[in-house]
């Protein structure tokens, strides 16, 4: 709790803050370190307890006004319904490898904007993890953040070219080329696998 208050107040008020512990909280501490949040106007509140504690996120949800960013850990479109239906989530997050893919995700996504909430995918991984989350969102009428690996660096590999990168104005720029728009560098992986010929 410390450490959120010493943030804001390095960081000022209009700097966008939010507080992801990954299920670390019972819900006593949740719902504690979820009012320090709503006090100090952190934008949102990412799993702060385990997923299947249900009645405990619908629970926060209704006590807090920081959003709680849900779905990360959820694996079946049904299950999205249901944590919406019990409002359980001021936020849909998802994971594309839990969901079905774009696919899946599409549905989730398009799930969330018909009960009014926004989805913000999971961006975490290397550069082809990240492009299909950003497709995602580039697609998505209801998703507005963009979530960067620090040091950005983090995500980059040797058989990609292009890396995924914040500009001067604070935007990741959309690709240009073809599929996911991130094509592999073929001579870079060649240098790096070594055939076998049984």
């Amino acid at each position: 709790m410390e450490e959120i208050k010493e943030l804001r107040k390095a960081l000022g008020d209009e700097y966008v803050l939010a507080h992801d512990p990954v299920q670390a909280y019972n819900r006593y501490e949740a719902l504690k370190v979820g009012r320090l949040l709503d006090e100090l106007d952190y934008l949102w509140f990412e799993d702060p307890i385990r997923t299947t504690d249900l009645d405990g996120l619908v629970e926060l949800a209704s006590r807090l006004d920081v959003p709680l960013h849900v779905g990360e850990f959820l694996a079946s479109i049904s299950d999205f319904a249901e944590y919406i239906r019990r409002g359980a989530m001021g936020v849909v997050r998802l994971i594309a490898d839990n969901v079905g893919g774009i696919s899946g995700s599409m549905r989730v996504g398009l799930l969330a904007d018909a009960f009014g909430l926004e989805c913000t995918p999971h961006n975490w991984g290397n550069v082809l993890d990240l492009a299909v989350h950003f497709h995602l969102e580039l697609a998505l009428p209801n998703a507005y953040w963009f979530e960067m690996p620090h040091p950005a660096e983090y995500a980059d590999r040797p058989y990609h070219k292009d890396k995924f990168r914040v500009d001067k104005d604070g935007y990741i720029l959309a690709p240009k080329a073809p599929g996911l728009g991130y094509p592999f560098d073929r001579d870079a992986l060649d240098k790096m696998t070594k055939r076998i010929d049984a």
